[in-house]
Parts: structure tokens; C-alpha cells; sequence
């Protein structure tokens, strides 16, 4: 999760906003679901308009899936992430099960086009096993042996 200085900036460069998981959502293709660098320069560059409306849609999907409740129903900046409890978690699935972060606030956040492309429209499949039995497997696995 970037810091809340780095995402205010990128909120105000026009990347996003932030979700109820407290991660700086981006439009339109990947929602939560992005890594972000830096380059530094002293070319004058054009700067991306300040983005209108909310792109979280408050299914409350994070906060329900959350493994260790570490997120709550209120929104930025009332409703911050439990920090010492997430990073907790997904340290020890590095330690025991050689599993990468969590994450399961960003892996089932449905902001961002990439969800069809990976034919993960439909959140309920992190609910029912019933025709993703495929994903469950593989989302148990990882939990259970890591990504080795």
C-alpha cells in the first residue's frame, strides 16, 4: 500500500483514488492491481487532469474476504488499514508457507477491466466453488505449500 504522501500525490497527479482497501484505484484497466516507479526529470511535462467520481464501488468485497479483518467499511481516510495485523499475516505466510503478500484485498476488488481478461467478472467465484473450482485449487495450494 503506498504511503498516504505518495498516493495523495498520485491522487492529485489524477491516477486514481483510493478504495475502501485503502489502495489508489486506477482507471480504467487495472484498478488496485498495479505496481508503480518513479523517474525523475527537469523536462516540463503536461499534467493528467484531476480524475471525477469515485471508482470504489463499496461491495465491501475487501472487508468481507480480509483473512484477518484488517480492513473496515469506512472510507479513506476514516477507514485505514490495520497495518501491524496485514503485515503480520502476510509475513507469515513468507515465513511458513513461502506464499507471496496476502493480498486478497487487490484479488478481489472488482475495479478495472483486467477482470475480464482473466475471467474474473463475477466476484461470487471467491464465494461459491461452484464453476471455479479450478481457482480454488490454486488459491489453496499457494496458501498451503507457497508458489513452489
Amino acid at each position: 500500500m503506498p504511503s498516504s504522501r505518495t498516493g495523495m500525490r498520485r491522487i492529485w497527479r489524477g491516477w486514481g483514488n483510493f478504495g475502501v482497501n485503502n489502495m489508489l484505484l486506477t482507471p480504467p484497466q487495472f484498478g488496485p492491481r498495479v505496481r508503480f516507479g518513479a523517474v525523475l526529470t527537469t523536462a516540463a511535462l503536461p499534467a493528467d487532469p484531476v480524475m471525477e467520481g469515485q471508482l470504489c464501488t463499496r461491495c465491501m468485497e475487501c472487508v468481507t474476504q480480509c483473512p484477518v479483518q484488517a480492513l473496515n467499511e469506512y472510507d479513506y481516510p476514516d477507514g485505514l488499514t490495520e497495518k501491524v495485523t496485514c503485515a503480520g499475516y502476510s509475513q507469515t505466510l513468507g515465513k511458513h508457507y513461502r506464499a507471496p503478500p496476502c493480498g486478497v484485498c487487490i484479488k478481489v476488488c472488482p475495479v478495472g477491466e483486467d477482470r475480464m481478461r482473466y475471467h474474473r467478472e463475477d466476484p461470487g467465484i471467491y464465494h461459491n466453488r461452484a464453476g471455479a473450482e479450478k481457482y480454488h485449487r490454486a488459491w489453496e495450494h499457494v496458501r498451503r505449500y507457497g508458489v513452489k
